[in-house]
């Protein structure tokens, strides 16, 4: 396999952002699938982790995962022009796991039982929502060259997100 085919397998999520129609949000689905996975859904699935895992090893773990996607989604985005031929391509989508995953982030404070599923419905359509209509300084990160502007604007919507996750289960959800 070429080393462009690799940085687009990797940067397409594995191939979530090469499905038809909404490539992000199928990045963004296929990080809320695999944390409900790990840790479950309330009234739904116990999730393949120990029930023992504490809401600090979750944190760490999930924090160190998204690190570690957020700087291959900045060393593979910088050749994205060169592999997609655009500059933001649709189907990269690392920058949608990383910021769906920072929304989801205050959800594993609810461990060890399984999270949530309204909260995690909610995370998933407030990151949505953020990244699309790019609030402020949003769209001027998107303006950053290379991996920084295809990363940097949603890492800020998932902040956002994040903050509002937040929001809600102080609201009571």
């Amino acid at each position: 396999m070429s080393d462009s085919r690799t940085r687009r397998l990797l940067g397409s999520a594995l191939g979530a952002g090469l499905l038809p129609i909404a490539p992000g949000t199928w990045g963004s689905a296929v990080t809320v699938v695999v944390m409900a996975a790990l840790h479950g859904v309330a009234g739904l699935w116990g999730g393949l982790l120990p029930v023992a895992t504490t809401w600090r090893v979750a944190v760490l773990l999930w924090a160190g995962v998204l690190l570690v996607i957020a700087l291959l989604g900045l060393r593979i985005g910088d050749r994205a022009a060169e592999d997609w031929g655009e500059e933001d391509p649709g189907a990269f989508v690392l920058d949608e796991v990383v910021g769906q995953g920072l929304t989801l982030l205050p959800l594993l404070y609810v461990l060890p039982r399984p999270l949530p599923p309204l909260p995690l419905a909610a995370g998933f359509l407030l990151f949505r929502v953020l990244d699309v209509i790019k609030p402020p300084p949003c769209r001027r990160l998107e303006g950053l060259p290379g991996g920084l502007g295809i990363m940097a604007d949603d890492l800020m919507a998932g902040v956002y997100a994040a903050v509002g996750v937040v929001a809600l289960r102080a609201a009571g959800l």
